[in-house]
Order: structure tokens, then C-alpha cells, then sequence
């Protein structure tokens, strides 16, 4: 309790909350027992913007963006044609693309009876997502049919809620995250792209497996108001973004998963994963895949919420933009602050960066550090802090421009890549 107190009034000092801070410090009748209320005390609101009615195609991709790829591929138009070729070229994005499933159920872990088909089935979702984006852009025929043939594929198979093979644990919830959330995109763009050949049926179909298969699994993982039964941030913020995505006919929804985001009690909300002073991650301490990964995540909801309407990015004093620039900073070899971060469930508290990777290196369980390792999550947020706004983030740029553009699709599965095609908007502001 004394961390968790310790943790908020920083988070109150971090706000501007100058008033209630000095309240807080003052009232000794709240912790004359040795215990508080604060637990029950409203954390400071945010003021943001919703739609009236929603863009579509919307999620990470609107007319404007189609446009611009369509754009580009035909002009060639740099540095973006070099993402293109990156992703026109991957193997995920042909139309020749042979199907893994569909799965009639699909799920995390394995056991005697489960066989890991994780990448199979993630193979797939992408494969839907990379040919809608080609279709988008190019207006190729092909692309559309075999995107469609793996929704429709799946939309007919799936029948229950995704689930865990080793019945421990939460990492179905973040196969969900990281990777239907391709199917998502991949039913968003054929819904509205005309001649992509998705009818009304399809996509009922398709909105029906999501009901029945991906939000239950979210619905759940929200419900739990024990912090010490949930995850490190990355999870939250996955399940955050994917919630999101599926909101674009529902405004419950999608209020619910800004609510979560903004004041959730949960390592995955932008106040629990990032120091408002240093730009620290709840995960830094561990390695620098996972604090990617959460922010990878964060970025792409506040991109879809952007296309909305509504600024997540700048909530906090643009604190995702100081997420970003401290990892940028650390992972291109420089030094950076780093403090003891309490996290909410009590299971993951590290008191040094990259503390878990360093362990693992040392035991000969990694032959290297993941520090310096950049996961394709840089264009997307750097397009919208430096480019739309005019903000500088030294640091990033540094990382783009000396390690990964054109963003290539990553190593890990749960990220989509191929941000300096999709997401880099510089020349046509």
C-alpha cells in the first residue's frame, strides 16, 4: 500500500495536481491508522474530444492514407516507396499466399492436445491485413480475393472465445492484441475499399466472430479489478488498442477503451506505463522488446483515435512522446535516468534497466542484449508528434534516420511494420 500511495502522489505531482498534493500531504486523519482512502480517490479527468459519428475506413487507415499509398506506389515517391517495395515484397503480402487454416478454435500455450499453431493462424491474420493494404494501394483484384478468403474463412470456423491451452495465465489475451487485431484491420479496409467484394453477409459474419471470439476474451481481462491477477503493461495496452479497433460502430465501446486507457487501474494505462518526469517505461526495466512492444501498442491506439478525432497523444503533456523519446534514447547507446518503478501487481518490479535482460544474458540464456534491437513502432508516432505537429524528437529521428528506415515488418509477430510506407507523411502535408 505504501508503494502504491508513494506511486500515485507522483502521479498527482507529475499532472500539475499541486492543490491535491499538498491536501494529500497535509491530512493526517487519512493515514492516522496506518491506511488511506486514496485507492478511492477520482484521478484527475482528462478532456478529450469523441466523434459524433465515426470515419470509415478508419482504425489506422482512412481515405486520406489510401490515397497516399496509392500515391506512392504509382509516383515512387521517397522515402516512402522503399516501405512499399519492403512490404510488396513479403511474402505475407501476396496474393499467391497459401491459407494455414481457417482454425475451428485457436489459442495460446500448447499441451498434449494442443499443438502451437500460433504463428500459423498469426501468418494468416497478417497475411488478410498485408493484402487489403496492397489492394488499397495498388486496386489489384487479387489482393482483395485472398484477403477475403481468409475472413471469410475464419468468420465461418471460429466458434468460441479464444482461450488458454495451459488454462494459466493471460496469453491469450494478448494473442488477441497482437495478432487478430490484423484481422481487424484486414475487415475494416475490405468494408469500405470499393471492389474489395465484401458484402453485407461478410461482414455481419465477420463482426459476429469478433462478438463471439476477441471481445469476450478483452470484456474479461477489463473485468478484473484485482491488480496482483493481471500482466505487465504491454498486455493492457495490446487489448486496449485491439478493443479500439473493434469500437469504430460502437461509442460505448470505444469510450470504454479511452476510459481504460486514461484512468484505468492498469499497468497498460498511459499513467501506470510511463513516467510523466523521465519518460520511463513500466517494462524498461525488463527488456527493451517488451517496452517497445507496450509502446508500439499505446501509439496505435492514439493513431486510431486521432482518426477519430480524438487526441490521445497529447494527453499528459504529450506523455507518449517522452516514451518514445527515452527509449529511443537508451536502445541508441546513450545513458538514461532510471528509478525503481513500482508496477500494480506486485510480480514485476525491477530496480534496474534492462534488469531481466541482463540476467538472462549473463546466464547464457540470450547470446546478446535486446538493447539497440529497434521493433518497427518509430514512424507512426514520430508522423504524428514531428510531422503533424512540429514537435521535436531528437532522439527518434536519430532512429529513424541511422537505424530503420524504411521500417521493415520486425521480428516479432505482434507488430504490423512497415510504418515509413504507411505512416510517414513528410512531402504530403
Amino acid at each position: 500500500m505504501i508503494m502504491k500511495i508513494d506511486y500515485i502522489k507522483n502521479q498527482i505531482k507529475v499532472a500539475g495536481m499541486v492543490i491535491a498534493c499538498t491536501s494529500l500531504c497535509s491530512c493526517n486523519s487519512e493515514i492516522e491508522d496506518g491506511t488511506t482512502d486514496i485507492d478511492s480517490w477520482p484521478l484527475p479527468r482528462i478532456e478529450v474530444t469523441y466523434p459524433t459519428e465515426f470515419e470509415h475506413p478508419g482504425v489506422v487507415f482512412t481515405v486520406e492514407d489510401i490515397e497516399r499509398f496509392r500515391k506512392i506506389a504509382t509516383q515512387q515517391i521517397q522515402p516512402q516507396y522503399a516501405g512499399y517495395e519492403l512490404l510488396s515484397a513479403d511474402k505475407l503480402s501476396q496474393s499467391t499466399y497459401i491459407m494455414n487454416g481457417p482454425y475451428d478454435e485457436i489459442y495460446a500455450g500448447e499441451d498434449a492436445s494442443h499443438p502451437n499453431i500460433m504463428n500459423q493462424f498469426g501468418n494468416d491474420f497478417a497475411a488478410a491485413c498485408q493484402n487489403a493494404i496492397m489492394f488499397a494501394a495498388t486496386q489489384q483484384k487479387g489482393y482483395a480475393d485472398k484477403s477475403m478468403e481468409i475472413i471469410r474463412g475464419y468468420s465461418a470456423s471460429l466458434k468460441k472465445p479464444v482461450y488458454s491451452a495451459r488454462q494459466a495465465g493471460l496469453d491469450h489475451v494478448l494473442m488477441v492484441g497482437n495478432l487478430c487485431i490484423k484481422l481487424v484491420y484486414a475487415v475494416e479496409l475490405m468494408r469500405y475499399l470499393d471492389g474489395s467484394g465484401m458484402t453485407n453477409e461478410d461482414f455481419q459474419g465477420a463482426c459476429d466472430m469478433f462478438k463471439r471470439c476477441f471481445i469476450p476474451v478483452l470484456d474479461d481481462f477489463f473485468s478484473i479489478t484485482e491488480p496482483k491477477n493481471k500482466a505487465v503493461g504491454n498486455f493492457g495496452a495490446s487489448a486496449i488498442n485491439c478493443y479500439m479497433a473493434m469500437a469504430l460502430d460502437d461509442m460505448e465501446m470505444y469510450k470504454k477503451a479511452i476510459d481504460i486507457y486514461l484512468y484505468g487501474y492498469e499497468n497498460g494505462s498511459i499513467r501506470y506505463y510511463i513516467d510523466g518526469e523521465t519518460g520511463q517505461c513500466q517494462e524498461s526495466g525488463r527488456d527493451q522488446t517488451h517496452a517497445q512492444l507496450g509502446l508500439g501498442m499505446m501509439s496505435m491506439l492514439c493513431e486510431t483515435a486521432w482518426k477519430q478525432g480524438t487526441d490521445l497523444y497529447g494527453v499528459l503533456d504529450n506523455r507518449l512522446l517522452k516514451g518514445y523519446e527515452y527509449t529511443a534514447k537508451y536502445n541508441l547507446g546513450y545513458d538514461v535516468p532510471f528509478k525503481y518503478m513500482p508496477e500494480l501487481t506486485g510480480k514485476y518490479n525491477w530496480y534496474e534497466i534492462d534488469e531481466v535482460d541482463k540476467k538472462e544474458v549473463a546466464s547464457g540464456q540470450r547470446p546478446e542484449s535486446r538493447r539497440g534491437k529497434f521493433a518497427p513502432v518509430y514512424e507512426r508516432v514520430y508522423n504524428h508528434y514531428a510531422t503533424r505537429l512540429g514537435l521535436g524528437m531528437p532522439y527518434v529521428k536519430e532512429v529513424l534516420e541511422t537505424k530503420v528506415r524504411p521500417e521493415n515488418a520486425g521480428t516479432d509477430i505482434a507488430h504490423l511494420g512497415y510504418g515509413t510506407f504507411l505512416y510517414c507523411s513528410e512531402g504530403f502535408e
